[in-house]
């Protein structure tokens, strides 16, 4: 369930937290990306402040959740809602194309850091 609070910055989330995950006894790893380091944080400037955080369900390959907070937080969880809802495998997602340059690409960033910040 997707659920959106319209605050400035925006703050989204989809799935499972990390925290939530581990206790149903999962296996995660997660990935972080910060806004402002994406191409479109930094050209949108000034309240550019946020983040997209993925959780990977380690043993099937697929994302179990997903946060988004920033400008436009709300708008970029619509792929990732799709994303876990259709248990597309992350490998999958790693290789799409992403519209460049849009707040969405840092999920691609994200993608990369999975396993990185667990």
């Amino acid at each position: 369930m997707p659920r959106v609070t319209f605050t400035d910055p925006e703050v989204g989330s989809v799935g499972l937290t990390e925290h939530a995950a581990r206790e149903q006894g999962l296996r995660v790893r997660t990935g972080t990306a910060r806004v402002p380091s994406s191409a479109r944080g930094w050209i949108h400037k000034a309240g550019n402040d946020g983040l997209i955080k993925l959780v990977e369900d380690a043993d099937r390959g697929v994302l179990i959740g997903a946060a988004s907070v920033g400008p436009a937080g709300g708008e970029v969880l619509y792929g990732l809602a799709v994303a876990i809802h259709m248990e597309i495998p992350v490998d999958r997602l790693r290789h799409m194309m992403f519209a460049y340059p849009t707040f969405h690409r840092a999920v691609e960033d994200a993608l990369a850091d999975l396993g990185h910040g667990d």
